[in-house]
């Protein structure tokens, strides 16, 4: 029991972490008030982070994915099945919260601190700047992700001067997650403290919600497991997919769920997809593919993380705000998702693209923390979903492949 519980630790210690921090707050919230600066300057230093960390990691990671550019359809597949995968989840996750406000009327009295601008569809300045050093400003975070994939692209299709850049770019992430790593040390202290801050001039329901917006989730996520990934193997391999899909998909799930990891889950997915009697070849392109890039869990509760938020807020959930989360959410699964050791980027990406006020962050990781291992079962069995699907466009096409991965006539 305690192995299983290993994987949770860093999740438990800073949910204690936030609890503690929220009935502080509720208890002594004169002295809670006062330890806001505590906070501001965990948050401030991983503002700091976020520039090199989402630029050097996109990169790298799009300049290593661009070496198959020899299996330039399945590679398309992998990422248009991602993005629909993604899509359908968080639009379903949206249409649900709006349906059932977990917030049910309670309010964050934070409104007067969003920027006005939030949630506005400006794509010109949403996606790109005039000029190079708006790219290092954290409130551009879709314009640097959108010229670091095309940088990365550029890394991939630039032969030997190429690799020599990836793995100086790797050895630079190494680094990165390093900090990061040094950084969340004081996660646990520093989210504590800006929770209890946030929590000292807030009224008690508030803690409620968040009940509510997990119950939601779990609910969604059943349902979607459920329909949607029957839904999907019969997409990929019609009756008898579902079966197979059914059939084996157990083992991964429950890895997914006591490791709370994808890539840690990777070797079982593997096997699973043999027993599947899956393409052997297009299943070890795609499934170490997959990892990174399809995450409907990821994006669905980001979704519901921007709606429960925009109605704490007592905000107006607008058809703008609408395309925008499901922008966002996309992007989380897609790119941010994949970014190794991101903490908390996710909520930072969604604070900062919607103009919201930094103390709801930890608001937002509250709700991540909770809903992870099952978000990681939903990434990891759409991965033998998503498979399927791939196989079933590109199989015939490339029913057999040399190590050299050319198709063979």
């Amino acid at each position: 029991m305690f192995k299983s519980l290993r994987a949770y630790r860093s999740s438990i210690i800073l949910l204690s972490a936030l609890l503690l921090g929220g009935l502080f707050g509720g208890l002594v919230p004169e002295l809670a008030i006062k330890l806001k600066p505590i906070g501001q300057i965990f948050l401030n230093l991983l503002f700091m982070i976020i520039v090199p960390l989402v630029a050097v990691s996109v990169m790298s990671s799009i300049a290593h994915i661009t070496d198959l550019k020899k299996l330039g359809a399945i590679l398309v597949s992998i990422m248009a099945v991602s993005i629909v995968m993604a899509i359908i989840p968080s639009v379903g996750v949206v249409l649900l919260a709006l349906a059932y406000d977990p917030a049910q009327g309670v309010t964050l009295d934070l409104a007067n601190t969003v920027d006005a601008a939030s949630g506005s569809m400006d794509f010109v300045n949403l996606l790109t700047t005039n000029d190079f050093v708006g790219l290092l400003s954290k409130s551009n975070i879709l314009a640097l992700i959108i010229m670091s994939v095309i940088g990365g692209v550029a890394i991939g299709q630039s032969g030997e001067d190429g690799v020599r850049v990836g793995r100086m770019l790797d050895s630079v992430n190494t680094v990165i997650m390093k900090v990061i790593s040094i950084l969340m040390h004081a996660a646990p202290i520093g989210l504590g403290a800006y929770f209890a801050a946030t929590m000292a001039s807030q009224d008690t329901e508030l803690m409620g919600t968040f009940a509510r917006a997990v119950g939601l989730f779990f609910v969604a996520m059943a349902i979607y497991l459920t329909l949607g990934s029957t839904l999907y193997a019969w997409i990929g391999g019609g009756v008898q997919g579902v079966r197979r899909f059914w059939q084996h998909m157990l083992e991964p799930a429950v890895t997914a769920l006591g490791t709370s990891s994808s890539l840690a889950t990777l070797p079982v997915t593997i096997r699973s997809a043999a027993k599947m009697g899956l393409n052997e070849q297009i299943a070890e392109i795609s499934l170490p593919l997959l990892v990174n890039l399809n995450k409907g869990g990821a994006a669905a509760i980001t979704a519901l993380k921007i709606v429960f938020i925009y109605s704490l807020l007592g905000l107006d959930f607008t058809t703008d705000v609408f395309m925008l989360t499901i922008l966002i959410s996309v992007l989380s699964a897609f790119v941010i998702g994949g970014v190794p050791g991101g903490a908390f980027l996710g909520e930072i990406f969604i604070v900062t693209t919607l103009g919201l006020p930094m103390e709801v962050i930890p608001i937002l990781v509250v709700i991540g923390a909770i809903t992870d291992a099952a978000s990681t079962v939903i990434n990891v069995v759409h991965d033998l979903t998503a498979t399927q699907i791939i196989e079933r466009i590109n199989g015939k096409h490339y029913a057999r492949l040399t190590p050299d991965n050319e198709r063979l006539e």
